[in-house]
This record gives structure tokens, sequence and C-alpha cells, in this order.
């Protein structure tokens, strides 16, 4: 009579036993399947989200490289992923239809989120019940980054909104300030001589957080080692790209002052190219100082 452990050891050895060129050809002929029904099923949920790409109030113009740079990772993994044997799992399609509950919730109380979502759950429960959750694992970055290609929940992304906005006005009146200018604050509205620098929604800083997060999320993959380096840097990128705002802010003020047509138009849109390209590079130092930091570290306890 088996033991209990003898038991649970049962299937994952028949699993192992089973030649990988068997294995594979018969999962092959199931995934393109199962991405039909994914795609049919959710297709009204995902024209939403191609759309919010493109929409001028959800700032999320980087959405449209997350599923290339997803889908880049993943064949970048290509060797480690033939090597992982496909073991369907029967939780995997309880999760694609736990998805397709969601959405439909999701649908009926207009909550566009949650809706959202479901897709990524029922995408995960997919590669589970056709190749297993080790696939699930070997996938994780990659699956991971796709949650940048949904716009944050509204209650929370105008909250953050607000309180970026007023922030970085906080953060422009105090600079601008101690550079000798005569500043006055009233809430995101700067007023200073012979301006009005109104800190709308759109320089609040949330177009570049969004930007920078996924900047940094391909930065980790590519070119960090380390899972606590790469944490480190993701939480470094939102002052990065907090303080990245506060000096376009400023610059604004300055140049206002002398050039007041420069505060709108293509040279405003033009600065805020530039500070998240200033604020892209900040991450980058901060890499590397870590890494000097590090050695300095190591070389010192050798």
């Amino acid at each position: 009579m088996a033991t209990p452990a003898e038991s649970r050891e049962a299937p994952v050895a028949a699993a192992a036993a089973i030649p990988r060129s068997e294995a594979w050809p018969e999962a092959a002929r199931c995934l393109p399947l199962v991405s039909v029904f994914l795609l049919i099923g959710f297709w009204p949920i995902l024209a939403g989200i191609y759309g919010s790409w493109f929409d001028d109030k959800a700032y999320m113009e980087h959405g449209i490289l997350v599923v290339p740079a997803a889908v880049y990772m993943a064949w970048d993994k290509r060797d480690a992923l033939r090597a992982v044997l496909p073991q369907p799992s029967a939780w995997g399609a309880g999760l694609v239809l736990c998805g397709a509950l969601v959405a439909c919730v999701g649908i009926l109380t207009q909550w566009i989120w949650f809706g959202r979502m479901a897709f990524l759950v029922s995408l995960v429960g997919s590669i589970a019940a056709v190749c297993g959750w080790r696939m699930v694992r070997a996938l994780g970055y990659p699956l991971a980054t796709l949650l940048l290609m949904i716009t944050p929940p509204t209650f929370l992304f105008e909250r953050l909104t607000l309180s970026l906005q007023l922030l970085a006005s906080r953060l422009g009146e105090l600079c601008l300030e101690a550079l000798g200018f005569s500043v006055l604050r009233e809430g995101n509205i700067l007023e200073m001589v012979g301006i009005k620098l109104s800190v709308e929604e759109a320089c609040s800083g949330i177009r570049s957080l969004l930007a920078i997060l996924f900047m940094c999320v391909l930065y980790n993959y590519f070119f960090v080692k380390g899972r606590a380096l790469k944490t480190l840097l993701l939480m470094a990128s939102v002052p990065i790209a907090i303080l990245g705002n506060a000096v376009r802010i400023i610059v604004t003020g300055i140049v206002g002052q002398y050039h007041p047509a420069w505060v709108s138009g293509a040279a405003h849109e033009t600065l805020g190219y530039i500070t998240v390209a200033a604020a892209a590079a900040g991450v980058v130092l901060t890499h590397i100082l870590v890494l000097g930091i590090r050695r300095s570290w190591e070389s010192h306890r050798a």
C-alpha cells in the first residue's frame, strides 16, 4: 500500500515520465485554441485597453510598448521555457473561469479596471491549464510587466494625480523662493512677476511617473542582477520621477520670467520630454552609484 508521500509524488513522477517530445506538441496544439478563445471572450475589454493608450486623459502613451516588451522578454527566455516540462493543472482552468466571472462583474458594475485585470487573471490561468504552474513562474516577469498596460483604478488615479499636483507645486514654490524669485502659491497655482503657472493634471508628474516605472522595469530586466537591487531601483524611480517633474516646474518658472511665451506650446512640451529623459538617466546613475558603493564595500571587507 502506498504511503501518503508516495501518493503525492506519483503524479509528478508520471508527468516526468512523459517524453518531452510528446508533451510539448500536445501543449503547442492547445495554445492557439486557448489564445483564440481568450481574444474572442475578452475582445471588448482588450479594445478598451488599446483605446486607453491613446486617451489624452489616461496618460498611458507607454502602454503601446508594454505588450511588445513582454513578448520579447518571453522570447528571450525561450531556452529556459523549452526546459520546462508541461504539466497541465486543473486549477488553471478554475482560474480562467474566475477571471471570466470577474470580467462579467466588472462590466455589470462598470468598474473598468476590474474587468481589465480579469483578462490578466484568465491569461495566467490559461498558461497554467495548458503548461502548468512552473511555466507561469518562468514567465513571471513578462506577465507582471503586462500590469503596466492597464490604467490604474479611477479613484486611485485621481487621488494620486491630485497629490502629485500639490507636491509638485509645493516643491516648485520652495525651490523658486530659494533661488530668489517671488512666488505666491494658491493650491496648484504659482503666481510670479508677470506670469501665473498652473500645475494642471498633465503637469502633475503622473505621466512621467508611469513612463519612468515602465522604463525602470525594462532596465531591470536587461541590465540589473539581483532581486534586491531591482526592487531598490524600482522604488527609487518614484522619487526620481517626482523630482524630475519639480525641476520642470522650476525651469518653467525661471524661463517665464524672461520669455513668457515659452511657458506654453511646443517649448513647454519639449521641456517635458527632456525632464522624462533626465529622470530616466537618473535611474541609470542610481544603479551605477549603488554598484560603486557595493564594490567599495566588498573591497573594504576583503
